[in-house]
């Protein structure tokens, strides 16, 4: 785009201030304003990238222990998306019933089950 003769108001994108531009494609007031605008612009394009990976791997996790027969307190406390303790909590009331292997508390697929009562 070439100059014009006439600069016009236009605001700025990144600090919302009005200013004068001799470019019809002009969109910040100043360099500062514009390396700002990119710095941020950058930032929000590595966190939506960062949170689709998170997604993603939580997504993979989440298939592999629907998939197991036996899973362990944390594996049961992320599948049904509440705190280790809860399911504590589940086991000392007895509405979960628990194997003990080698000392490690498991639990049968069949008993999460008839906790979300799926037949």
């Amino acid at each position: 785009m070439t100059a014009s003769n006439l600069p016009y108001p236009k605001v700025c994108i990144y600090c919302q201030k009005v200013f004068e531009a001799r470019k019809s494609s002009a969109r910040f007031c100043s360099l500062q304003c514009a390396q700002r605008a990119y710095k941020e612009n950058e930032r929000q394009k590595k966190l939506a990238e960062s949170n689709q990976k998170f997604q993603k791997d939580l997504m993979t996790d989440i298939q592999k222990i629907q998939a197991r027969e036996v899973l362990s307190l944390e594996q049961v406390a992320t599948l049904l998306g509440v705190s280790r303790w809860t399911i504590n909590r589940f086991i000392k009331k007895g509405k979960l019933k628990t194997v003990k292997v080698l000392g490690r508390r498991l639990i049968l697929r069949i008993e999460i089950n008839k906790i979300l009562n799926i037949d």
